[in-house]
């Protein structure tokens, strides 16, 4: 039996953070990180620190889609009988359904390899209080948690993050939680877990999707200053979520944005000036997104 981790967290929570500690915590066992995200581009993956670990990424969407769901159980299947690691680490895309995870690893298929260890979920602080009650997967990865992390505390009240904690109490009352800034913690907390067995009972993707699309956009060239805070002021209200790379005058930037705060560092690359967006968010038209999006680069 594979132990296995699972990662979850509302998107922009601080999982890819989890993820490099986690890395660098069982460097000694050879680790496969499985990692689903919400768009056509891998951005995550980019993210990590070297280690003892081989990464898959399944980057079609959402484990809502029937094609991405069988990839998932596909590439479950082939790590616990061909890889066969010492562990495991599944970090889900933000707008996971957590159930509908535990219910895939528990098919017949998987369940003599695979054993759930812990899921553990990320909370961002500052906007969970937004999102909670017009979003169905916030709800489903806490009630599934063996771990809650209350993450950013840093950035918000106290009294905003006991309104937070209530409110996690609420939905799981007997779940553990901690409060954290860059998802730090003692990650020895995970050796006194033990997750509940589950049965893959119901039909999977039974559950209601939430109403969120995801735009990919990829080409080469420059924004200007003017360009780039045009084009984030074009893409409005409805945005959740926005990571990536884009170029400015020649200088690449990683993009990190939850609903409506951004933050921007400069990173190192040889590559031409190349842009990879994805965008998440609701009542997004794709159309006019890509078409500004083109707009405001400079293209040689």
């Amino acid at each position: 039996m594979i132990p296995t981790i699972l990662l979850t967290g509302f998107l922009g929570a601080g999982k890819t953070t989890l993820l490099n500690r986690l890395i660098e915590h069982y460097q000694s066992q050879r680790t496969v990180l499985l990692i689903n995200e919400f768009g056509k581009v891998g951005i995550d993956g980019e993210l990590l620190v070297d280690g003892n670990y081989e990464k898959i990424e399944l980057n079609k969407g959402s484990l809502f889609c029937i094609c991405v769901r069988t990839d998932f159980i596909f590439e479950v299947e082939k790590i616990a009988t061909q890889i066969k690691p010492e562990l495991l680490i599944i970090e889900a895309t933000g707008l996971a359904d957590t159930s509908e995870m535990e219910r895939m690893l528990a098919l017949p298929n998987l369940k003599n390899h695979i054993q759930l260890h812990a899921c553990i979920c990320l909370i961002d602080c500052q906007n969970f209080l937004k999102i909670k009650d017009i979003l169905r997967a916030p709800v489903t990865q806490i009630q599934s948690a063996d771990l809650v992390l209350l993450n950013k505390i840093d950035l918000v009240s106290e009294s905003q993050v006991d309104q937070v904690e209530e409110s996690v109490q609420s939905i799981s009352p007997n779940v553990r939680i901690l409060r954290t800034q860059f998802a730090e913690f003692n990650l020895t907390e995970l050796d006194k877990i033990s997750h509940p067995a589950i049965d893959a009972e119901g039909d999977l993707g039974e559950g209601r999707p939430d109403p969120v699309a995801s735009i990919t956009l990829e080409a080469e060239g420059n924004f200007t200053q003017e360009s780039w805070g045009q084009f984030k002021k074009f893409l409005g209200s409805n945005l959740m979520r926005v990571k990536g790379f884009i170029s400015i005058e020649g200088v690449t930037y990683y993009i990190d944005a939850t609903m409506d705060q951004f933050l921007m560092r400069v990173i190192e690359t040889a590559h031409r000036p190349e842009n990879r967006l994805v965008i998440i968010g609701r009542r997004l038209d794709e159309d006019q997104i890509q078409a500004n999006f083109m707009q405001s680069l400079q293209r040689d």
